[in-house]
């Protein structure tokens, strides 16, 4: 007998199905959509938030609610939180691990789980949590730990700012999509008179669309042209108090724009009024609404660069454990003051320089230095903000806090780099300066010549050639090309923030990169194993319990190299390795020298070639020591990735110029160079971040012609990538890294940055063809309007057409899209490293 089948569930929706995968066709659609897409853990988030958070934070420990006790303070939300009615908070947190739209999914699915928060909406580009919450029923505190418990970090935003930007951006918005409501209805009021309603028939139908298309445009000539009227009358009186002729050059583009729209309402409005002429309102609001959304554009596209301060702000860590005594409490980082003493546990990030009092440690200085190896720290050292404490608890005595440090007079060095306009955009802002007086002595020229030859047909031509040559598609060419230009790179994962961008990048000629985690991965592995592999397992268990690079990476291996026994002792000497005692045996994992020492053995000349041949390759060597003899020698690397080799060479090929600047140890950056191809003269190794800087400004001073690219990805690079032209920051680097820098890159790897130059190159082409095609519209315009050949109700039309032409060139542009970039399969990977400390 046949036994019946059990009853599946849809393995989209989870409704049950019968025997077949899916419900329905929709669902089974769906599920290959989000596999297609890469979104494959949008249902392992799903199953983990239908069972809620987890207690156990990602490194196995409770999270404790006290780590967030912070954001409830007063003191706190009087900052950060924005108090609506009803008793309502509002706040913006950065998040620290979002990866993907299932990561949306899942924080925003919060309120389901939270009962005091009313809703939550994550911004996947910016990385961006608003959350609205009752704080008396779900303090800020849960959020923050619920969010915790995913593996998500909360960082807090400035609210005042944040509510200004939004609240100017949301008021142009408003203001362009009144104006396009108001052009739509007076073009469908223009559709009639073009097509024969006249003022002649006598049911007045005619003269009543012409009063209300004059009502309507001025209503869109007050809210939106208001804009460039007062623009343009703040640039007159800067020119008329000046009175010299530079300062003729440096009128607004907002003066011919302002001239054009206020000249073709006043024809169109004395038309209307006398009963005799032409009307142009339809193609006067059409203009308004369509500059206005140009400069709408312009500014949701620079939106991310105000957001600098806050990305800086997040580096350093919220909270402090300040010591009272025997007794501790956890307080902003902000009211530390010098001579306080906080503690530090292993892990945790350093609040703010100062002098270490008590406990031995290794901390992880990559943040400032680059150093790609933790260094031992001891009582009486100095210690920065923003070094993380990788071994035992330190005390420190604060020496600066906040702004004050040494992290923060970098960031603030970063932050004083306001926005930058782009050479090409100030050339067209120039020439629309140059193009007002023009356009003025064709009118004053077109007006006397005409009145001698034909009177009645003076003003007419004067009013022709003002319209048609108002210069939006010129004002409009650059900046809206530019604008969706970076669209587009966004779209493809390349964040650009600066409009100069694009233009310098499309001419660049010297390349700088930075080693760890740019052109390197940023941890190591095991490259190499020489003797026993039981040996090697042994020192895997005996690492178990630290978060040293090398103890993460011996115990990255395979499962056959991982075992079962379990350590027993454990002692951790910052600097030299561990020993301690596993399955019953001693254990000691270190360098050679001190690994000799502690098993007092006498140097084997072979142990020391092999670790010598290790280190010249590139590799830290990691002596293994079992019972008191050596069993095995480790050489692990920092994984070079497998496109960089390629990538210098594709830049070659494009005559630019590649460089390697880092902070690590100079043997292991000229291995790493030599492997790429650079020359000797473009690489520098164990560079501080002021000498990296340096090293940039000197060679922009050398070369003043060039144009150089830094790519960084961490705090050592920020003012390298400052002092640049341009500077990239690559996934996976620190917010400071981002915001220093003008790009940002969200996909893996420098495969993009190829890309990012090739696509910047294209860009400037669509800029190129627009400033051509809108001067050559102005030139034919202008001429044929002074010889009579255009009609003003032609003007009129062709106005903004040419504006429309210039935005459709902008918007069809394909400057960013998935091409053959000439990379071939990635050879095998290389490592490096250099001589074992911990």
């Amino acid at each position: 007998m046949k036994s019946e089948a059990a009853p599946t569930s849809c393995v989209h929706c989870g409704l049950p199905s019968g025997e077949a995968q899916f419900c329905c066709v929709g669902c089974e659609a769906v599920y290959h959509a989000i596999h297609d897409s890469g979104l494959e853990g949008f249902y392992r988030l799903r199953d983990v938030a239908s069972r809620g958070p987890s207690p156990v934070g990602s490194d196995g420990q409770p999270a404790p609610a006290s780590r967030y006790a912070h954001l409830d303070t007063l003191e706190f939300l009087q900052r950060h939180a924005v108090v609506e009615e009803g008793g309502v908070f509002g706040v913006e947190l950065y998040l620290e691990g979002i990866h993907c739209a299932g990561c949306v999914w899942l924080i925003e699915r919060m309120p389901r789980f939270l009962d005091g928060v009313i809703e939550a909406r994550l911004d996947l580009a910016r990385a961006r949590l608003s959350v609205r919450f009752r704080p008396d029923v779900s303090p800020l505190s849960s959020v923050a730990l619920w969010l915790s418990r995913f593996g998500y970090t909360t960082y807090a935003v400035r609210a005042e700012r944040v509510a200004a930007r939004a609240q100017a951006e949301r008021a142009m918005l408003v203001r362009v999509g009144v104006c396009w409501a108001l052009a739509a209805n007076v073009m469908l009021l223009a559709i009639a008179l073009y097509a024969g309603l006249d003022l002649l028939d006598g049911d007045g139908l005619a003269s009543a669309a012409r009063w209300l298309s004059f009502a309507l445009c001025t209503i869109s000539m007050v809210y939106g042209g208001g804009v460039f009227f007062r623009r343009a009358w703040a640039s007159l009186r800067v020119v008329l108090n000046e009175r010299s002729a530079l300062s003729l050059q440096q009128i607004s583009m907002d003066v011919p724009i302002a001239l054009g729209i206020f000249v073709g309402y006043v024809h169109s409005a004395a038309a209307t009024v006398t009963g005799a002429g032409e009307v142009w309102f339809d193609s006067l609001a059409v203009l308004i609404a369509a500059v206005l959304t140009a400069r709408w554009l312009q500014v949701r596209g620079r939106r991310a660069a105000g957001d600098a301060a806050e990305r800086l702000l997040s580096l350093l860590p919220s909270v402090a454990r300040r010591l009272r005594g025997a007794l501790s409490e956890e307080i902003p980082s902000e009211s530390l003051e010098p001579g306080d003493l906080i503690e530090v546990r292993a892990g945790e990030v350093v609040a703010a320089d100062g002098q270490i009092v008590e406990g031995r440690s290794s901390v992880f200085r990559a943040v400032l230095t680059g150093e790609s190896r933790p260094e031992p720290v001891a009582p009486g050292e100095a210690i920065e903000a923003g070094v993380t404490n990788l071994g035992s608890r330190i005390v420190v005595r604060v020496a600066a806090a906040g702004s004050q440090t040494r992290v923060g007079k970098l960031l603030r060095w970063v932050e004083e780099h306001g926005e930058r306009r782009a050479p090409i955009v100030q050339l067209a802002d120039r020439l629309g300066g140059v193009f007002v007086l023009v356009v003025l002595a064709a009118s004053l020229v077109t007006a006397l010549v005409w009145s001698m030859v034909d009177p009645d047909q003076a003003v007419s031509h004067v009013v022709a050639l003002l319209v048609i040559s108002c210069p939006c598609a010129l004002g409009m060419a650059t900046p809206l090309a530019l604008t969706v230009g970076v669209g587009q790179a966004a779209r493809r994962g390349i964040y650009v923030k600066h409009d100069d961008v694009m233009q310098s990048l499309a001419r660049a000629t010297h390349v700088i990169f930075d080693k760890t985690g740019t052109l390197t991965e940023g941890r190591m592995t095991v490259a190499e194993i020489s003797g026993s592999e039981r040996a090697v397992r042994l020192a895997a268990i005996l690492e178990a319990g630290s978060n040293h690079p090398i103890a993460v990476a011996l115990r990255s291996q395979p499962a056959d190299l991982t075992g079962s026994p379990s350590c027993t002792e454990f002692v951790e000497q910052p600097g030299a390795g561990v020993f301690g005692k596993v399955d019953g045996k001693d254990v000691i994992v270190g360098h050679l020298a001190w690994v000799q020492a502690k098993i007092a053995s006498v140097p084997d000349p072979d142990d020391q070639a092999l670790v010598e041949r290790m280190a010249g390759d590139g590799l830290t060597p990691v002596v293994v020591a079992v019972d008191g003899r050596i069993e095995a020698i480790v050489g692990l690397g920092d994984r070079l990735r497998p496109e960089a080799v390629e990538l210098i060479a594709a830049l070659k090929r494009r005559g630019l110029v590649a460089a390697l600047l880092s902070g690590d140890h100079e043997g292991v950056v000229d291995a790493i160079a030599a492997r790429l191809g650079l020359e000797a003269q473009f690489v520098r190794g164990g560079a501080t971040p002021e000498q990296k800087a340096r090293f940039v400004e000197a060679l922009r001073a050398e070369l003043p012609q060039a144009t150089i690219v830094m790519v960084g990805d961490g705090v050592n690079d920020a003012v390298a990538l400052q002092a640049a032209h341009v500077g990239i920051a690559v996934h996976g680097g620190s917010e400071a890294a981002l915001v220093a820098a003008d790009i940002f890159m969200t996909r893996e790897g420098v495969e993009p940055i190829l890309e990012l130059i090739e696509g910047a190159g294209r860009v400037m082409g669509v800029v190129h063809r627009n400033l051509a095609g809108s001067a050559l519209y102005n030139a034919l315009g202008i001429t044929f309007a002074v010889l009579g050949y255009v009609a003003p109700l032609v003007a009129a039309v062709a106005m903004p057409v040419s504006s429309l032409a210039v935005v459709i060139s902008s918007l069809v542009q394909t400057s960013f899209v998935r091409r053959n970039n000439g990379f071939s399969e990635p050879a095998r990977n290389r490592r490096e490293s250099k001589e074992c400390t911990r």
